[in-house]
């Protein structure tokens, strides 16, 4: 099983942004509460230390002779303290006004990287990437 934590805005494709782009901005963002602005920092630091970042081409996939990026990160459903952090994390973002939800599935689509913790996969014909 494969897990995932989306926020419901379409990006390129029609696919959820994932946790971490909203965190960013939102640990950034001075009309945020500057204690929420400081916990949601706290877990993305946390993530910076303990989550390996995938070289920004394994995103990419050739289509029609074109490169795009298309890969969708996933959690290894074992990766359990990155999962419960990314709870946090969503609850955290939940309080800033912005919903998320957990996705998880057993075929993320074709795996195109793999650390110990998660994947990046080029999503296939019903590989849940949007807010149901």
């Amino acid at each position: 099983m494969y897990v995932r934590f989306i926020v419901p805005r379409r990006g390129r494709r029609d696919v959820d942004l994932g946790l971490f782009r909203h965190a960013d901005i939102n640990a950034d963002d001075s009309r945020v509460h500057e204690a929420l602005r400081q916990a949601i920092r706290i877990e993305l630091d946390w993530f910076n230390a303990n989550l390996p970042i995938p070289k920004r081409r394994v995103f990419l996939v050739k289509s029609r002779g074109c490169w795009l990026a298309d890969g969708i990160c996933w959690f290894l459903d074992d990766a359990r303290e990155m999962i419960a952090r990314s709870f946090t994390l969503a609850s955290l973002l939940g309080e800033c006004g912005v919903p998320a939800a957990k996705v998880a599935t057993r075929h993320p689509g074709q795996i195109l990287y793999r650390d110990a913790f998660q994947i990046v996969a080029k999503p296939e014909e019903g590989t849940p990437v949007a807010w149901s």
